[in-house]
């Protein structure tokens, strides 16, 4: 295990290493050290309102499934849980954030509450990703579509039978782990309401994830659509969902470099962006989520 993550880390930065040298790193460490602090800053501040627009989405899941946090606890835990997805591959370190909240939540409830936290992310991100490659691209859009289709399907059908699978899964000892997951999905009664709230509160971060790029940008005089990164930032971050490197090392970099050179922005400035965003977030996980990620680590 501890070898595959080597792997992974070795892959990702190889990755990063290739896109400098295509690019040039004396160009892209010029342009980060001409960022604008002030705009640096502000692109910061725009994070902690996205952290509480995500944290708050999530403690509402809990509460729907009778599980109370405060939103300090749920906020600290969410960026936890953010660090911990920052050095594993597929970003499944947030899937700690049940350990992070243990003494409050059972561990069911926990896990369950991610999943439908998750899932909305996922169905979020192949919305705006399938509007945005039409009205930007016209191409490639059935892919994103029919993926949307699977998801949403299956999703709604687990989510249907959700009491179902529950007691049919109770008859085996080996699977009751997997049963009391079900029970607690089963502990909200109007899961339909749940989801389309929680989509809503996604697609309002969206636009907060798309402004602190778009402030980045502006930092090192770059303008690019503030629409196109809405509708398609959410792609590039499904990049970090491929396992092959570590919380998508090198792949979102990569992909955020070619959505802004469609842009008109020079890739090399476009790989600077991306860089700095990289930096911005991973130090507010650590400023907001380091005690809390203490815990498990």
């Amino acid at each position: 295990m501890r070898f595959r993550k080597i792997l992974r880390l070795v892959f990702g930065l190889l990755l990063v290493a290739v896109l400098l040298h295509r690019l040039g790193p004396a160009e892209v460490a010029r342009t980060i050290i001409s960022a604008r602090p002030d705009c640096v800053l502000i692109a910061v501040s725009v994070y902690s309102i996205t952290f509480l627009i995500l944290s708050t989405r999530w403690r509402l899941i809990l509460h729907d499934m009778g599980g109370d946090i405060p939103l300090r606890s749920a906020y600290q835990a969410f960026a936890g849980g953010m660090i911990l997805s920052d050095i594993t591959p597929a970003r499944i370190g947030e899937l700690s954030r049940p350990l992070l909240v243990r003494e409050e939540v059972e561990m069911s409830r926990g896990l369950a509450s991610v999943f439908l936290d998750r899932l909305s992310d996922i169905i979020t991100i192949l919305i705006l990703g399938a509007c945005g490659l039409i009205l930007f691209f016209r191409e490639g859009v059935i892919a994103i579509p029919l993926m949307l289709a699977i998801v949403a399907l299956s999703s709604a059908a687990v989510l249907h039978f959700r009491r179902a699978i529950s007691e049919r899964l109770r008859g085996s000892d080996h699977l009751t782990p997997i049963a009391i997951f079900f029970e607690a999905l089963s502990d909200v009664n109007d899961i339909r309401f749940v989801m389309l709230r929680s989509i809503l509160l996604t697609v309002i971060a969206w636009v907060t994830h798309a402004l602190r790029v778009y402030i980045l940008a502006i930092s090192v005089g770059q303008e690019p659509s503030l629409q196109m990164l809405f509708l398609l930032l959410p792609l590039v971050s499904a990049l970090s969902l491929i396992p092959v490197s570590i919380s998508g090392l090198g792949l979102v970099e990569g992909g955020m470099a070619a959505l802004l050179a469609s842009q008109g922005i020079p890739a090399s400035t476009g790989l600077s962006i991306a860089f700095m965003d990289r930096m911005v977030t991973v130090a507010f996980h650590i400023i907001a989520g380091g005690r809390a990620a203490s815990r498990v680590l």
